[in-house]
Order: structure tokens, then sequence, then C-alpha cells
């Protein structure tokens, strides 16, 4: 098999679930994936951090190799380590040669089972998220996204969080605490380990038995949501003074990526701000009227549910007509969904887009990656354009109250606002 659209899903490697992906054709490159139920939403109280800080610092450093030897390991091997947090999960990718995917592996487990966690490490990352609190607090852009979420979702919803906690969290964050964190949540199940090799699925399932059977907890936890209450649409405005930027989100709580909807859905995001050039928040706010540096909408689909929102970046002087455009769009959309035309263009556009993914190793491998731990069939990318051409208007409206739910909207404006 050598399409990277059609996966080989493997035996568990004691309840490690195995995904093979073939590479894109004449790809010199390889790449593997573990993603294990280690997301901030599983964070404890006081200790909120935990998790993003466990996952920065598993590439750092790990087993007999310190943080200048581990560099200079991947630097030989002309490799990459990565590393990505979620609420839901925690994820680690190596990327490098073809020819070096067996010890390549074999690394990857070394970080993931055995992170060092030294107290040097630790004390640096710890600075960087103070820092990051200090952005959180300051910038526009970054407490809009921090009061959007916390606006949205009730307290003890693990999509609450940006996942970096406060002062006095990060603070405790001891060695302790970080290899217990690590202990629990970097397990055998739910988790997954993608490769996207030319190597056969039966040499890929050995090296994960091999190299991953140190993984101390068999199985993890998974997440609890609570449920999102019905409430009145309403405003939260965060003034920062001599701020010249506004930042403006409007949203709320959305579908899973699992729900029947989820395609529609996704379609009637990319008409709405999806499509850079071809979306109605680009072509209206910016476009027409230069009103915004960017404007866009998103939608952002996880195992256990999902956020949309619509996003908006102006002067200080332009914030509201830019709201009152975000949310006309918003109501257009609700009421008359999207016409065929424009339906089948973006459709085309996003469709248009697998190809591109698949001239690259690393993109391909974040296709594969997403089918791994949404447990998609295994040719689900091969299958996506008929799916999303089978979806016409009326799908699409329909799905729409359940994708952008008006009852539960939130609209969050933070910069300089003091005169509204």
């Amino acid at each position: 098999m050598s399409d990277p659209l059609h996966l080989e899903f493997g035996r568990d490697a004691d309840g490690l679930r195995v995904v093979r992906q073939p590479p894109p054709a004449g790809a010199a490159s390889f790449s593997a994936t573990y993603v294990g139920p280690a997301g901030w939403g599983f964070d404890r109280p006081g200790e909120e951090g935990a998790a993003r800080m466990a996952n920065q610092l598993l590439a750092v450093a790990a087993g007999k190799l310190d943080r200048v030897a581990l560099a200079r390991r991947l630097d030989r091997a002309g490799a990459t380590l990565s590393r990505q947090t979620s609420p839901e999960a925690g994820e680690v990718t190596i990327w490098g040669p073809a020819e070096e995917w067996r010890s390549l592996v074999g690394l990857l487990a070394d970080v993931v089972i055995r992170p060092r966690f030294d107290p040097e490490d630790i004390a640096r990352v710890r600075r960087q998220f103070l820092e990051r609190q200090l952005r959180q607090r300051t910038q526009p852009a970054h407490r809009a996204e921090y009061e959007f979420l916390r606006a949205v979702f009730p307290a003890g919803h693990p999509y609450r969080e940006t996942g970096i906690g406060d002062r006095r969290s990060v603070e405790r964050l001891d060695r302790a605490r970080l290899l217990r964190f690590h202990r629990d949540h970097y397990t055998r199940s739910p988790a997954s380990i993608t490769v996207t090799a030319s190597a056969p699925l039966s040499a890929i399932e050995r090296a994960v038995r091999d190299d991953f059977g140190d993984i101390e907890v068999a199985r993890g936890p998974e997440l609890a949501l609570p449920s999102v209450p019905h409430q009145r649409p309403r405003r939260v405005q965060v003034n920062l003074p001599g701020q010249s930027q506004v930042e403006i989100r409007v949203g709320g709580p959305s579908v899973a990526l699992s729900a029947p909807t989820y395609a529609a859905a996704y379609l009637a995001n990319e008409a709405l701000g999806g499509r850079p050039m071809l979306s109605r928040l680009f072509q209206r706010v910016r476009e027409e009227r230069g009103l915004a540096y960017h404007a866009s909408s998103h939608l952002e689909t996880m195992r256990y549910g999902g956020i949309w929102s619509a996003a908006a970046g102006t002067g200080a002087d332009r914030w509201k007509t830019v709201v009152r455009l975000l949310e006309e769009e918003l109501t257009r959309l609700r009421r008359r969904g999207v016409p065929p035309a424009e339906l089948a263009s973006v459709r085309e556009s996003a469709i248009g887009e697998i190809p591109l993914a698949l001239e690259s190793t690393a993109d391909a491998h974040n296709l594969a990656v997403e089918v791994a731990y949404h447990g998609l069939p295994e040719d689900h990318w091969a299958r996506w354009p008929g799916v999303l051409r089978a979806i016409d208007s009326g799908a699409v409206r329909a799905a729409i109250p359940s994708g952008f739910d008006a009852d539960r909207s939130v609209t969050v404006v933070v910069g300089s606002v003091a005169d509204a």
C-alpha cells in the first residue's frame, strides 16, 4: 500500500494503538507521533499548567540525554522534535530522515517514557510560563482568547482554560508533581502511535512493542465534560488602556468532530470565515470596508466537543462597527444558510487542500494523526471529498443551529474600550 490517504491499523501494542501511513511519493523523511490523554483538562486544582509544562519539557531532555546532549543527538540525525497540547491530549512528534526511522522511533520512546525534568529546565520553562501569563493579561489577542473561553464554558469545564495556569499554580509545579502528571497521563491507552514511513506495518509494530513497552500506566483517564448551560447572548468588555488594537471574539460551544452534522458545520464555517480569500468575513469586513487587520472564523472540533468563534482585530475607533458587522454576518448565516453557488466554491477550495497536504511528509502525517486520535476510518481522507460533495445547502442550514448556537453565544471585546 503506497497511498498516504489510506492508512493501515495495526494490532494494539499492549493497548497502545499503532497506525501506519505510507509516505508521499518520493519522500525522503519520516514522522512519528505519540498522542495520549495528557491535555490540560486533566490538570489538578491548584496545579494548572502541569499538562503544558510537562509536555514542553518532554522534548528538552530524556533518559541519559540532558538538554545539550539531546539537541546534539537530533542534530546528528538531521531530526526535530515538536510537541503540542490541547485540553484533551498531549502529543510529541519526531521527524527525520527516512533511513533513520528505527533509531528515531526509539528516541521518541525515550522522550515519551523517560523525561528527565531536570531542575534547571523546569526553572527555565517556569519563567516562560510566567511571561505567557503576562501576555495573557496585557495583550489584546491573548486576553481576548482567555476571556472568551471563560465566558463560554462553566467552571470545571476542560475547555475553559488556556493551560498556562497562574503564577501560584505554576510556582507549585515541582519535579515530583510533573513526574506524577507524566506517569498518570502518558499511558498506553487511550493513546496511539502514528508512523509515516515506507517500512512495513509489521516492522513498525515490532518497534513500538520493543520501544514503548516500559510505559508505566496501562490506561489513563478520560475527560468528563459538564454541560454548558443555555444563556442569553451577552457581551464581555475588558479595557486595556493604551492599546492601539481591539480584539473581538464572538462565539460559543459547538459540536464534536464525531457529530453527524460536523461536515456540514465545517462547510458553514468555511463560508463564514474559514476560507481567507473567499469567506464572508474577510470580504465584507477587511476587503470591502477595510475595517480590520484580520477577520476570520474558526470551528475547533475535538473528541468530546467543540468551539466556534468569529474573530477580528481592529482599531479603537472602529470596534463597534466591526462587532455589528460580525453579528450581522452570523445572523445572515443562521437565517439564510449558504446558497448553492457559494457552497460549491468553498467546498472545492477545501477539497483542493488535500493534495497540497501530500506534498510533504509532515503535512501528510498531520492528516494521519487526526485519523488515529479520533478513531476515524482508515480511508477517511480518501472519502472526505465525496462526503463534502454530498452535502447540499439544506444540510448546511440544518447543521447551523447546533454548530453555531445563538442561545449560548458570547461577544468579547478587549482593548481601549473605556468610552463604550
